[in-house]
C-alpha cells in the first residue's frame, strides 16, 4: 500500500467509527497495516488482556501474529511488559532484544526485527492492552512518541466504540448535557461572587481547573458545592 501519514490513519479510523456499518474486526485489521505504513514499521499488532487471558486482536502479518501468540504463551515480551507496567517499552538492536527477553527476544530477532516498541492502551486509567510495533532496522521510535501514543489511543477508541450502542449514546449525551449545565451554573456563581461578566467567569473557571489539575466539570461541581455551603469566597486580587 502507499505510504500513509499519521493524520491519514487517524482520519480513516474516525470515519470507520462514525460510519453506518462499523466492523471492528475489519477496522482493526486495516488500522494495524496502516499504522505500520505511517510509522515506517515492518509490522504492528494488538494484544489485549481479556479476563486475565491474553488475546491477539489484530496483526498486520502472520509473522507478527505468531510473535504476539508466543508472547502470550511465554508470558514474556514487550507487549506483556507494557500492559503490566502501564508505560511504553522499547528496545533497539538484536543483542539488546535477546538480552531483555530471553525466551521471546530470539524469536523477534529471527523474524527479522531489530527494533521493537510497545505502547499501553488505556481505558479510564487502566492498561488493558498494548500496541506492538516492529522495525527491521535498528532504529527506534524516539522521535515519533506523540504519533505512536495518538495511534494507540485511536486503537482503543476503535475497540470501545464497537460496543457503544444507541442507548449508551443517549446516556452519554444526557450526561454531557448535565455536565454542561453544571458548568453554566458555576459560571453564574463565579460571576456573582467575583463580580465578573460571563466570559471572564468562564476564563476564571478554566483557570481553577488548571490550577487544581482537574477537569472543567470537576472544578464546576466544586464551585457549586462551595456556593451552596456559602464557602465561595470573594476573589483575592492579584
Amino acid at each position: 500500500m502507499k505510504h500513509l501519514s499519521v493524520s491519514d490513519v487517524l482520519a480513516r479510523a474516525t470515519a470507520a467509527m462514525v460510519g453506518p456499518d462499523f466492523d471492528v474486526t475489519g477496522a482493526l485489521a486495516s488500522m494495524v497495516v496502516e499504522v505500520s505504513s505511517a510509522l515506517s514499521a515492518r509490522a504492528a499488532a494488538v494484544l489485549v488482556d481479556v479476563d486475565g487471558q491474553l488475546e491477539v486482536l489484530a496483526a498486520s502479518s502472520h509473522r507478527a501474529l505468531d510473535l504476539e501468540i508466543h508472547q502470550a504463551q511465554a508470558q514474556e515480551g514487550p507487549c506483556l511488559d507494557t500492559i503490566r507496567s502501564g508505560v511504553e517499552v522499547h528496545e533497539v538492536g538484536a543483542e539488546a532484544i535477546r538480552g531483555r527477553w530471553p525466551r521471546v527476544g530470539p524469536m523477534i530477532v529471527a523474524s527479522g526485527y531489530e527494533s521493537v516498541q510497545a505502547l499501553p492502551m488505556f481505558w479510564h486509567g487502566t492498561a488493558f492492552g498494548g500496541l506492538n510495533l516492529f522495525r527491521a532496522e535498528a532504529t527506534g521510535f524516539e522521535d515519533q512518541q506523540a504519533e505512536c501514543r495518538a495511534l494507540a489511543d485511536t486503537v482503543t477508541l476503535l475497540i470501545v466504540s464497537a460496543h457503544y450502542q444507541n442507548d449508551q449514546l443517549a446516556a452519554g449525551l444526557h450526561s454531557a448535557l448535565e455536565e454542561r449545565a453544571v458548568v453554566e451554573l458555576a459560571k453564574g456563581a463565579l460571576a456573582h461572587a467575583w463580580e465578573l461578566d460571563m466570559a471572564s467567569a468562564y476564563d476564571a473557571l478554566t483557570d481553577l481547573a488548571h490550577e487544581q489539575h482537574v477537569t472543567l466539570g470537576v472544578a464546576a461541581r466544586q464551585v457549586m458545592a462551595d456556593a451552596r455551603s456559602r464557602r465561595l469566597a470573594p476573589r483575592t486580587p492579584h
